[in-house]
């Protein structure tokens, strides 16, 4: 057990130094914030599938080789996540991100949490970042359906961890497993009588 457990470790030390040196010298992420107007088609971020970021700017939240960039203001960005290349910003500074796939991570009524990953070229801030990265935006509205929008978006890269949403399977073997579990008490059960 205690070889397992070194070998486990090692292999892991040796995934962790593959990813660090896959993004040498392009590490970081970077806060937006939207100091515009956003909407969603039809006005309810529930049912949309187009989204306006009234005026997206940077935020003073950075980690990494993006911190201490001035504050980049981008203007009015908009998208269809339907279309998998419909998002893309970008400028001289900052560099120019374009979106590759959306996932709808997470949403409920009045809240939308959008995955984007894409393609990023550093500009003169950022001159050797370039690779996927990802771009999440939290889309609210308040009251739900009917209220004001307002959204935030985080820049990483590397592309910050894709949220899980189990897969139809996993919800399946999790019913096999429980149905399996309730044959075998019941079993037991009947073995006592």
């Amino acid at each position: 057990m205690k070889k397992f457990a070194m070998n486990l470790v090692a292999v892991a030390a040796i995934a962790v130094c593959s990813v660090s040196s896959a993004f040498a010298g392009g590490l970081g992420s970077l806060g937006f914030a939207d100091i515009g107007a956003p909407s969603a088609g039809g006005g309810n971020i529930d049912t949309a599938t187009t989204f306006v970021i009234g005026n997206l700017v940077t935020t003073a939240s950075a980690t990494g080789d993006f911190v201490g960039i001035p504050t980049q203001v981008f203007g009015s960005v908009s998208f269809d996540i339907n279309s998998a290349g419909s998002l893309s910003f970008g400028n001289a500074v900052f560099g120019t991100f374009t979106s590759t796939s959306f996932t709808v991570s997470s949403s409920g009524p009045g809240f939308e949490n959008i995955y984007v990953l894409g393609n990023y070229t550093g500009g003169t801030y950022t001159a050797s970042d370039s690779g996927t990265a990802s771009f999440t935006i939290s889309f609210t509205q308040d009251p739900a359906a009917t209220g004001a929008i307002s959204d935030s978006a985080t820049f990483s890269i590397p592309p910050s961890t894709p949220p899980s949403v189990p897969e139809p399977s996993t919800f399946a073997l999790l019913g096999l497993g429980g149905l399996g579990l309730t044959v075998h008490t019941y079993r037991r059960r009947q073995a006592a009588v």
